[in-house]
């Protein structure tokens, strides 16, 4: 049935118009995603061979990274919801970018590289759970399937070009250069939570912080009436 009311107040009366949707806001975790391929597959085993002595030492680095990023999802699951999310996801976003480079690139030492490893890990594991409840809060239901699909997708796209870049980087102009560039490409997409106000909309109404905003604004205009 058409809607006599007039578009606007179709707009109003939508709660899902309200809600920001996710494919709104930048395209920065799709970035990261093959920026960290990179990191992985090539710029991190050519550093542990050239630098740090070995496969030893890149299976420790790796380990120290998902006991750490486990240990975030866990803590985060347990206390996050006591927090506001987009300040706590653009401090862990920034945190799991730059920081590794920089290190790697600047010290040819395994400790320096295990602690902002470590730290970068526990950073990481609060990502996740940030990002897949607030696509799963904002995405309509009846969108969810293809919105879920579509990113999916993206990501397989990017994830082996980011391998790629890397690897023609580091033939090119060597490892500790190529660190600095992809770091580099990662801070840039690490502040656009700090950039862009879209990203500021996780505390949506939808959100527990923005449902107890909502109420005490309720609650204190009743007081007024």
């Amino acid at each position: 049935m058409p809607c006599r009311c007039g578009a606007a107040a179709c707009r109003r009366a939508d709660p899902t118009r309200r809600r920001p949707s996710a494919s709104r806001a930048p395209s920065s975790p799709l970035v990261t995603r093959g920026l960290d391929q990179g990191w992985s597959a090539v710029l991190l085993p050519v550093h542990a061979r050239e630098e740090l002595g070995g496969s030893v030492e890149l299976g420790l680095l790796n380990a120290a990274f998902g006991v750490c990023a486990l240990t975030g999802a866990l803590v985060y699951g347990a206390v996050g919801s006591r927090f506001r999310r987009w300040p706590v996801f653009t401090i862990a976003f920034l945190v799991v970018g730059l920081p590794r480079f920089v290190v790697a690139a600047f010290t040819d030492t395994f400790t320096p590289l295990a602690v902002i490893m470590a730290v970068e890990g526990l950073a990481c594991g609060v990502l996740n759970p940030i990002m897949a409840t607030v696509t799963y809060e904002t995405v309509p239901e009846e969108l969810r399937s293809r919105v879920l699909s579509a990113t999916t997708a993206s990501v397989q796209l990017a994830t082996p070009l980011g391998g790629l870049a890397a690897g023609f980087l580091v033939d090119a102009v060597g490892p500790p250069s190529t660190l600095l560039m992809v770091g580099g490409a990662y801070l840039f997409a690490t502040l656009c939570p700090v950039i862009f106000p879209v990203w500021r909309r996780m505390d949506s109404p939808g959100s527990p912080h923005g449902r107890a905003a909502g109420s005490l604004s309720r609650g204190s205009g009743a007081k007024r009436v």
